[in-house]
């Protein structure tokens, strides 16, 4: 049997040996800002700096013509080029600010996705009981697939989100989240994505009708009951819960089950796959 302590310490080598896609982007961000705030204050002296020669620049030469042409060179020097230069530093700065801010922004939604992620998979870690396995965090070559369960009822792609706010249905299979943050990407295209990757591997790497249950778990948002998304123009049934309802979904789901040597089987392949 391949074991829960088997392999939850071969998933607790992993996480401590391999960078997750979330976390590699946060330090990116965090890399990007730091910059961003170094640019922001090099600029900031720099534009401080060159105000105070402008300003004694164009008193300078102030002096200098109105002893030779009179006052009305005076006021275009001091009224026009020193404003302007002004003018110009507070735009640039305000591009600068608002390019941060955009940073930030995305830095914090990447944050919160990652705290989501170890939310629900600590909760499957500590919930789910021996004879299931839990696998976090698998790299396909364009991100993570969040989690896959494997247990005596079946295969569990879940795909984890941060959305807050009440999680339902527009009435037409597509995602509606109420008073909370919007979804960035169609969640649903993203998680037929993945099933296919997973479910191509599986089929290559076992011998085990590998049908795989896809689930998508928001745990910071409140969840209608019984939703799922789903379309007319495929047959990819969604369901969408939180961390409590995922746990009843996994023990309940009936449509597959499997023996102790294809659970070994699938973990095993499912391991090679994380390394």
């Amino acid at each position: 049997m391949f074991g829960r302590k088997k392999q939850q310490e071969l998933t607790d080598e992993k996480n401590s040996n391999k960078k997750t896609f979330l976390g590699e982007k946060i330090k990116q961000l965090d890399d990007q800002l730091f910059d961003l705030s170094m640019i922001k204050i090099a600029f900031m002296a720099f534009f401080s700096l060159t105000m105070i020669l402008l300003f004694l620049v164009d008193l300078y030469l102030a002096l200098l013509i109105h002893k030779s042409l009179g006052y009305r060179i005076e006021f275009w020097t001091f009224l026009v080029c020193t404003p302007l230069y002004f003018l110009i530093g507070i735009v640039s700065l305000k591009s600068l600010n608002r390019f941060i801010k955009k940073i930030k922004n995305e830095h914090d939604i990447t944050f919160r996705e990652r705290e989501a992620e170890r939310k629900v998979q600590k909760f499957l870690r500590d919930n789910l009981t021996e004879d299931y396995h839990v696998f976090e965090n698998i790299f396909t070559g364009y991100g993570d697939i969040d989690a896959i369960v494997v247990g005596p009822t079946g295969i569990f792609m879940i795909e984890i989100k941060s959305n807050e706010g009440l999680i339902a249905t527009n009435g037409k299979g597509y995602l509606s989240i109420i008073d909370g943050t919007t979804p960035h990407k169609n969640y649903r295209w993203q998680v037929a994505k993945e099933l296919g990757q997973v479910k191509k591997y599986l089929d290559n790497n076992t011998n085990v009708n590998t049908w795989v249950n896809p689930v998508l778990a928001f745990p910071f948002g409140s969840v209608m009951k019984g939703l799922v998304l789903e379309s007319e123009h495929d047959k990819l049934k969604l369901p969408v819960l939180n961390e409590k309802d995922l746990l009843k979904y996994i023990y309940s789901n009936n449509q597959l089950n499997l023996s102790g040597d294809q659970i070994d089987k699938i973990s095993q392949a499912l391991e090679e796959w994380q390394k």
